[in-house]
């Protein structure tokens, strides 16, 4: 109910006390008062002598520059970053290098060689850190530039890119090569009798399927058709190859494997109970997901069957695979994460509102797009939803493909959007692969 005192009563007798104290002991002071005295400690901190501006120590005009460095190199960033503000030393010691350097290796970032002399400017770590942070920060918050690519006549059902170009397929049965950095398109290939459904390439050849049910082979430095397969009843899904195999799967319940030298058929699995809508290829082992719900793993070499994965309620449009973790998308709307290993789910994505179409996963990150028109970015871990993208398209997205710097999909409504987080930074040092 009371507070606790922090000083002797004020009153009458007691000024008459504190006016005797320089005079008298306490003990005549307590006769003197006739009252007993009740000596209260202060709740007040007492103040160290250390508190005084004048024995405060800047470390920085004692230690040497390097250990001052190293120091304040532990620092978290937002903390850092009030640094110049204190004096100028401590500007100095804010752009020192090694302070960058530490910063940028603490998290795992790398720069790579170059090929052309460098600006005063770009020779600093500080340059280099902002650039990658920044590209982090758009990430985080969705900041893109936004590019259409307008040149197919019908929907663009599939694509592929690298740093200098896209490949797209569409069902205007050409496959168009686009000019990444002049968003123009470079190079028209026709050959397919029907819609271009899928396609993989490498630096020496584009594998193609059709709704015409074959499989080309075109090559990557003159455009011109190497050779065609044959063999599939039905509209070829998907394709995956590497330097040994070019293996497809069809809307026929089958998957066909070849030799990516001779071309030539050297088996055919059928494990499905439905049309087999995706496939990849890694090492020696491929994995395949169907209109029956089920996403299987072979033995590419045998054709054995190793292990089935059940769990989605229908039917499979997309899988991808990295030879231990396999990330699936289907008309249950949900996106799952399995492990190779133990056949077991161990996560599950809500959030679309309609087909899961296709999607791609790498270093932590899942982009997925649906034909509820949106594209999404997941954490992989935690299962949240980061970004959703809902007005780049107008109608179904057919495929999407992402690396560190931009996000890039096919749409029926006849575009290719370009979502670009590294618009305006320099990129060229970092190394984002």
């Amino acid at each position: 109910m009371y507070g606790i005192p922090v000083a002797p009563p004020y009153d009458v007798e007691m000024t008459n006390v504190a006016e005797s104290l320089h005079n008298c002991t306490a003990e005549k002071i307590i006769k003197k008062s006739k009252k007993r005295i009740l000596y209260y400690h202060s709740l007040e901190p007492e103040k160290s002598s250390y508190s005084n501006k004048n024995n405060k120590i800047d470390f920085t005009k004692k230690l040497p520059f390097e250990l001052c460095t190293y120091i304040i190199s532990f620092l978290d960033f937002d903390t850092l970053c009030c640094i110049p503000r204190l004096s100028r030393n401590w500007a100095t010691l804010f752009y020192a290098e090694d302070v960058w350097r530490i910063q940028t290796m603490q998290r795992g970032w790398r720069l790579k060689s170059h090929h052309y002399p460098l600006t005063v400017e770009e020779q600093s770590w500080y340059y280099w850190f902002k650039q990658r942070y920044q590209l982090e920060s758009r990430w985080r918050s969705g900041q893109v530039a936004s590019h259409y690519l307008v040149g197919h006549r019908d929907s663009v059902y599939c694509l592929q890119f690298d740093e200098t170009k896209i490949v797209t397929g569409s069902r205007d049965r050409t496959i168009k090569i686009w000019d990444l950095r002049l968003y123009q398109c470079v190079h028209t290939l026709e050959g397919h009798q029907g819609s271009v459904l899928c396609l993989q390439y490498n630096d020496h050849i584009i594998v193609s399927g059709s709704s015409d049910h074959t499989v080309i082979i075109w090559d990557m430095k003159t455009k011109r058709m190497r050779g065609r397969l044959h063999g599939h009843t039905a509209g070829v899904s998907d394709i995956s190859f590497d330097h040994r195999y070019i293996i497809s799967s069809s809307k026929d319940g089958s998957i066909r494997i070849w030799s990516s030298r001779s071309f030539q058929p050297l088996r055919m699995i059928m494990g499905h109970r439905g049309p087999v809508n995706a496939i990849e290829l890694k090492g020696d082992h491929l994995v395949s997901a169907s209109s029956d719900a089920m996403i299987k793993l072979w033995h590419v070499e045998t054709g054995e069957l190793i292990h089935e994965f059940a769990g989605h309620e229908y039917g499979l449009a997309c899988v991808q695979f990295d030879g231990k973790t396999i990330v699936s998308g289907s008309n249950d709307y949900t996106i799952r994460v399995w492990d190779v290993q133990t056949g077991q789910c161990t996560r599950i994505f809500h959030g679309h509102l309609g087909l899961v179409r296709n999607l791609r996963f790498n270093d932590g990150r899942i982009v997925s797009a649906s034909y509820d028109e949106t594209i999404r970015v997941w954490d992989i871990n935690s299962g949240t939803c980061l970004l959703n993208f809902q007005s780049g398209h107008k109608s179904w997205i057919f495929d999407v493909q992402f690396d560190k710097k931009r996000i890039i999909s096919a749409s029926q409504d006849r575009k290719i959007l370009i979502m670009d987080f590294a618009h305006g930074l320099n990129t060229t040092c970092l190394d984002l692969d």
